[in-house]
């Protein structure tokens, strides 16, 4: 049992900690001006996109649902969370943002968006907590659809933030949001193995609430900057490889 508790610890640090490096890889893309990957970062958030939605509706909504019956109000919450989080600070993966100029100065945006931010990758962290402890095979899952949209989340944080605070504090500021994912990991593991179904199910669910707008509202506005079906077929393509990926470990 301490083998098997001690396993699913090591995962849930792993892919944590992939989360965070994902993140940091956007920032660097950034920092190196790689053009031609934030050109396309629309074909990124479609796959990111499918995944993520497929995640949703195949794995947490309906575990949530079997686990706890006010899964349906607390999905509603997560998604409601992340709306106000960036109400205000209108965010899409790796576009623009558009902030109410006249009631804040700029350092005050800053830190704003910081704050929102990092709360953001705070939660992802604990999601990958609440999935292992369902099932490995679903924190795997789970885990692959947060680093799914790491990247292009850091592309967006640190190119937010350069265009509101100074460059080294935007630096420094968004390292620290790629670190707020292995930190919501390390938080899930002073409460996990110790939660009831019933607590398990409505965090599932507020994952499920927050995923379902992540993918909705961050992502697939992005798909749309580009016509034709390119787009959709990378949506399309993202909701396959979970889906197939599922099937193969058998979640």
């Amino acid at each position: 049992m301490i083998g098997t508790t001690m396993g699913i610890h090591l995962s849930i640090l792993f892919y944590s900690t992939i989360a965070g490096l994902s993140t940091i890889l956007g920032i660097i893309m950034v920092i190196l001006k790689k053009n031609w990957i934030l050109e396309h970062s629309h074909y990124v958030n479609s796959l990111a996109a499918g995944l993520i939605l497929g995640i949703t509706f195949f794995h947490l909504l309906p575990e949530s649902l079997e686990l706890s019956e006010n899964a349906v109000l607390f999905i509603f919450i997560g998604f409601l969370v992340f709306y106000l989080l960036e109400n205000g600070i209108v965010l899409h993966s790796g576009s623009e943002i558009h902030f109410r100029e006249r009631r804040n100065p700029q350092h005050t945006k800053g830190i704003v968006m910081f704050s929102g931010l990092f709360f953001h990758s705070l939660v992802d962290g604990v999601i990958i907590g609440v999935g292992f402890q369902i099932d490995p095979k679903l924190g795997l899952i789970t885990a692959l659809g947060v680093i799914s949209h790491e990247l292009p989340e850091g592309v967006t944080t640190f190119s937010l933030l350069i265009n509101s605070i100074k460059r080294k504090t935007a630096l420094r500021l968004s390292m620290a949001v790629a670190l707020a994912t292995p930190l919501g990991a390390l938080i899930s593991l002073t409460f996990i193995g110790s939660l009831s179904k019933e607590v398990v199910g409505l965090l599932l669910a507020v994952a499920g609430g927050s995923f379902l707008y992540i993918g909705a509202s961050d992502l697939i506005p992005e798909t749309h900057e580009e016509k034709g079906f390119v787009n959709a077929g990378f949506l399309l393509l993202g909701v396959v490889i979970l889906y197939s990926l599922s099937k193969i470990i058998g979640v």
